[in-house]
């Protein structure tokens, strides 16, 4: 059975470190893939708010969006091939899955699992020659938003072969990592989900009435209307499982401290809701 983190303490530097270095490696190994493929997931704070306070925890795995429409005529495969033709990439245990070990010191390597996305009208099986049987992306409905506006970061660190480097990625926007982070909230039980969403709107630039005027905005507004019903849903009060998924994250329950995570949560989404 696969460890699933819940705790900020099950997010352990090494592993923070070792998914960084995975994240430098995609960057490199796909740069001719550049424009079809986005970061999203737990490592979007990150990279876009790098001075907040407090720091957000990074991740410890990586999530790539690939967009449909710019991987047909056998760029699919040819992508899957970039990677597993590194020989440091293997299929893991979901069929969306690869993984791979990472040698940071002289401790046993750490495992990071790299996890490919695309919207839920896609088909990338239909791409030829079929390379791995059984793999293919997870169909997330919500992670159409990440083609909306990515941003495209130059990020800087190790490999996974220690070389030093810089490559640029795209990066899903803040308001669409919240929507995407919304739908994830109501379709899983993943603590980090609303420690990531909280993160963001805390942190957002030029505050939550700017992503609410964003989200407003939009011209395509299915999604948007799903997120904010799933947000309201979910935290309705103090009591509701949104507040109280940020207290189990930071390992409190029970106490005073664990009220504050949670009106904190609580707080800060109702502010976005009020303002929509």
């Amino acid at each position: 059975m696969n460890f699933e983190p819940r705790r900020e303490i099950d997010y352990q530097d090494r592993q923070v470190s070792a998914a960084h270095r995975v994240l430098m490696d995609i960057g490199q190994v796909l740069a001719s893939f550049h424009d079809s493929i986005v970061v999203v997931g737990g490592w979007v704070p990150d990279l876009l708010i790098p001075g907040g306070e407090p720091q957000h925890i990074g991740s410890i795995d990586v999530d790539i969006a690939l967009d449909a429409r710019k991987l047909n005529d056998g760029r699919y495969a040819e992508l899957l091939n970039a990677l597993l033709g590194t020989g440091r990439y293997r299929i893991g245990a979901k069929p969306f899955q690869l993984v791979t070990s990472v040698h940071l010191d002289d401790q046993p390597p750490v495992i990071v699992d790299l996890e490919f996305l695309a919207s839920a009208e896609v088909n990338l099986k239909k791409n030829k020659p079929k390379l791995v049987d059984d793999f293919r992306v997870l169909q997330f409905p919500a992670c159409a938003v990440a083609f909306e506006s990515p941003i495209d970061v130059e990020i800087h660190g190790r490999m996974i072969s220690g070389a030093e480097n810089s490559v640029r990625l795209l990066v899903s926007s803040l308001s669409d990592f919240i929507i995407m982070k919304a739908h994830a909230i109501g379709g899983r039980d993943k603590p980090k989900d609303v420690y990531d969403l909280c993160h963001c709107l805390a942190a957002y630039p030029e505050g939550i009435d700017a992503l609410a005027n964003d989200w407003q905005q939009r011209s395509s507004k299915l999604l948007v209307e799903q997120a904010v019903a799933i947000l309201g849903a979910k935290f309705k009060t103090v009591a509701h499982y949104g507040p109280q998924q940020l207290a189990i994250f930071h390992g409190e329950t029970g106490t005073e401290e664990a009220a504050l995570h949670a009106r904190r949560a609580y707080e800060l989404v109702q502010k976005l809701l009020a303002m929509l």
